[in-house]
């Protein structure tokens, strides 16, 4: 693929640039710039189906109903399709967290959810679909940077959650984003633990119990988050 190619589109500006030299027709250069939304839908279901390394961007442009030049024209490489979809992954998980937890009463609920969506989602997954551990395994090496700052943001959700109880006691000296920081880091190697996602659940649900309880909290205990 020419480098005039892969350079045909200006994700900052959403123009074509350069579609002349491709050979590929204007419309469908304008149409490609269109279609993010579907091209990252796409990827994901094929991602998801066959993991990272077998996927090709002949079957990503196929699954999203273009040519693969086309696809070319959005997305230099396949990697950078990851990292799109990563990025489109985390926060539809971070918004859905973010919206939910005004159900729960609780402390323990809100940690429950927030767990669930962000760890326990994936697992089910990858149970599901074997093929889709080597997405989860791709990401951490082509969209680091996207994992790092979407983690962060977690664990800045989480924080706000335990907040109002670290300020009301004194027995433990650390901060309620130190403690979301031990809570977030636990799930790898609970992953790595378990087979199932009853184990799973049932060792997230463990961690919460043992934390409220060092904040001298009953799990039961409705408490408001700041904010």
């Amino acid at each position: 693929m020419s480098h005039a190619l892969c350079l045909a589109f200006d994700h900052q500006t959403g123009e074509a640039r350069g579609w002349q030299a491709t050979g590929i027709a204007r419309e469908e250069v304008a149409m490609a710039g269109k279609n993010d939304d579907k091209i990252i839908a796409a990827a994901r279901q094929v991602f998801m189906r066959y993991g990272f390394k077998r996927v090709t961007m002949g079957e990503i442009a196929t699954a999203a109903g273009m040519s693969r030049a086309a696809l070319y024209l959005v997305y230099p490489s396949k990697e950078d399709v990851l990292t799109a979809v990563v990025t489109r992954l985390f926060a539809a998980m971070l918004d859905e967290i973010r919206h939910g937890l005004g159900r729960f009463a609780t402390v323990e609920e809100q940690l429950t959810f927030a767990l669930d969506v962000w760890c326990v989602t994936g697992f089910e997954l990858v149970q599901a679909s074997p093929d889709a551990k080597d997405l989860y395994d791709s990401s951490y090496q082509f969209a680091a940077e996207v994992m790092a700052t979407a983690t962060a943001d977690f664990v800045a959700l989480v924080a706000d959650v335990l907040d109002p109880l670290v300020r009301r006691q004194t027995k433990v000296a650390l901060s309620s984003v130190q403690i979301a920081q031990v809570l977030v880091s636990a799930m790898p190697g609970f992953k790595g633990a378990v087979t199932t996602t009853e184990q799973f659940r049932a060792m997230i649900a463990l961690l919460i119990t043992i934390v409220l309880a060092s904040l001298d909290t009953p799990t039961a205990q409705a408490v408001g988050r700041t904010g």
